[in-house]
């Protein structure tokens, strides 16, 4: 056939059955990007949606309570009333202030837990030597317009009385006790603990000029902070708006019922529930850098505390005859127990630390996205808490009660089997539990244990099993002198008072400063003035990279920190001229 032939057919062909012309890629990608989405539509709702509807439902009416109370506070604006002072540049003061803190660490204030409750006790002599050495260095502060009280021999009560008598005060306070010394530390310690060390440029750690020593940071420099802005008030002829009050406990480490518990009395007595606008006591929180940002946070909730001791009563006799466990075994058994039910970490909307936690996620340009994500979804808080708690034992601080087996004893010889063997267990109680709930966690963990070793086993109030006067093995769980601590009420931050404290951190840490909630794990001696006042902070007004260590080896603070936290509790005063809590 001919190529003539060919051609003519091709018409037929076209005309009988038309063929598209050829597709070019682009148009076959366009198709696809239509067809592909579609089926992935087709599928999903097909197959994957009606698995996962519970993760587009809307929020629940509680939920969306949840996620309101755990938002991060208004951000206040900067505070800057009337005179600052530029602290960390008045070079005479920062020589001054490196002597004070340096003698005020010299002298050796420590409290131990056996002493005695009377004030008066020739053990508590040494703050003798202190208030002498505070009076000498301080005396602006123990004579007009300031009135000085002393309170139950040791503790220390300033009033500076405000012109507008209708105005509640506002009470400042740090501890004059530390923490004692391990001797078995003393060959880890740098310095000695008690040198009041002043080194300049010593290590790269430590650059600048730091004070060394036991108590240095818990909590002298707070103590000489405060007294040093109302030194500085009282040279520049200042006269308060609002009364400003002053408390030193001296055996804060110890519990504070001598000093501060005594001081709350009398400020009771004058004041009347409720009679102070706010306070701010020490803190572990302060000022950081996080993910970018300089947060100042306040601790406006405190954990509880409670200890529980353990008992192992069983038979004796001699080690050669031993049974498959000794009260020493039985003992490791319930302690190892416990430590396998640790308690569970929670995110609550009631609990300061998610809102630091918000703060964070909406300031910080850092923060992470991942969590940021998390953190906006309360249906994802119980497994992000779990996720948090894993990665830090200060997270999970903040997150959950926490046990600590801290003493046991047992055994008196090495052929006898022991027949009495304790252990003390202490707890700090989340922000947002209970005494009661966490004793009724350890009785849970350890009855079914006891009765599958086959004792016999009382927990706390409850009346010995009428089988015990028979069993010779026993288990007994109590709480040592029946002391224990609810967790502190939390301080609003929809306050008057948070908004002058974060406004007052913006002036002296920079404008973009975040003022953020936060929790105190620790306690302090805020415990005695719940009744005084609604508004309690725990803030230590000092870069934590600056103040570290403290109640162990090498406690150190560097003196730009100290003059900050000066600097800020000179500002704060300041700023409460025209300040209206009422």
């Amino acid at each position: 056939m001919s190529t003539s032939e060919k051609g003519e057919q091709l018409p037929l062909v076209q005309t009988s059955s038309p063929q598209p012309p050829p597709r070019h890629k682009s148009k076959v990608r366009t198709a696809l990007k239509h067809i592909i989405p579609l089926s992935l539509v087709i599928i999903y709702y097909s197959f994957i949606a009606p698995l996962s509807l519970s993760s587009i439902t809307p929020y629940s009416q509680v939920e969306v309570a949840a996620k309101e109370s755990a938002r991060c506070p208004a951000q206040p604006p900067v505070i800057n009333i009337g005179n600052d002072w530029d602290v960390v540049n008045d070079h005479e003061y920062a020589s001054l202030a490196t002597k004070r803190l340096s003698r005020a660490v010299q002298i050796n204030t420590e409290s131990y837990d056996n002493f005695p409750k009377n004030a008066s006790d020739s053990i508590f002599d040494k703050h003798y030597e202190f208030s002498h050495y505070l009076s000498y260095e301080y005396s602006k502060l123990f004579k007009d317009p300031i009135k000085y009280e002393n309170v139950n021999v040791h503790g220390h009560l300033f009033t500076w009385e405000g012109k507008n008598k209708n105005l509640k005060p506002i009470l400042l306070m740090a501890h004059t006790d530390t923490v004692p010394v391990l001797p078995a530390t003393l060959d880890q310690w740098s310095y000695p603990p008690f040198e009041g060390k002043v080194t300049v440029n010593a290590t790269k750690e430590t650059p600048g000029t730091w004070i060394w020593g036991r108590g240095v940071s818990d909590c002298k420099n707070t103590l000489l902070a405060i007294y040093g802005s109302l030194e500085r008030l009282v040279t520049e002829g200042y006269e308060p708006e609002r009364t400003i009050i002053v408390a030193n406990g001296f055996d804060e480490e110890i519990g504070g019922s001598r000093g501060s518990g005594h001081i709350s009395e009398v400020l009771l007595k004058r004041y009347g529930p409720d009679g102070i606008a706010f306070l701010v006591d020490e803190g572990f929180t302060g000022i950081s850098n996080d993910y970018g940002a300089t947060v100042a946070s306040f601790g406006m909730a405190e954990k509880g505390s409670v200890n529980v001791n353990v008992k192992v009563e069983t038979l004796g006799g001699h080690s050669s005859v031993p049974p498959p466990h000794t009260a020493i075994g039985i003992i490791s058994l319930l302690l190892a127990e416990l430590e396998a039910h640790p308690f569970k970490p929670t995110l609550s909307p009631q609990s300061p630390f998610l809102k630091s936690l918000n703060c964070l996620a909406d300031y910080a340009p850092e923060f992470p996205k991942s969590i940021k994500h998390e953190l906006k979804d309360p249906r994802q808080w119980d497994q992000l808490a779990q996720q948090l708690a894993k990665k830090d034992r200060v997270l999970n601080s903040f997150l959950a009660t926490t046990q600590a087996i801290d003493l046991i004893n047992g055994g008196v010889k090495v052929n006898a089997l022991p027949e009495v063997v304790d252990a003390t267990v202490n707890y700090r109680i989340s922000f947002t539990s209970s005494v009661n709930e966490t004793l009724s966690h350890v009785a849970q963990v350890l009855k079914p244990l006891a009765r599958k070793l086959g004792y016999t086993i009382s927990a706390f109030d409850e009346p010995h099993p009428s089988h015990h006067e028979n069993s010779t093995s026993h288990i007994t769980l109590s709480v040592p002198g029946g002391l224990s601590l609810e967790p502190a009420p939390i301080t609003s931050d929809r306050t008057k008072s948070f908004a002058l404290l974060g406004g007052t951190a913006k002036a002296v840490f920079g404008n973009d400063t975040i003022a953020s909630p936060s929790g105190m794990f620790a306690n302090t001696d805020t415990r005695w003035f719940w009744n005084l006042t609604s508004d309690l902070y725990r803030f230590t007004p000092t870069l934590i990279t600056e103040n570290l260590n403290q109640h162990t080896v090498n406690e150190r603070i560097s003196l730009e920190g100290h003059l900050n936290a000066t600097r800020y509790f000179y500002k704060l005063l300041r700023n409460l001229e025209g300040w209206d809590a009422e």
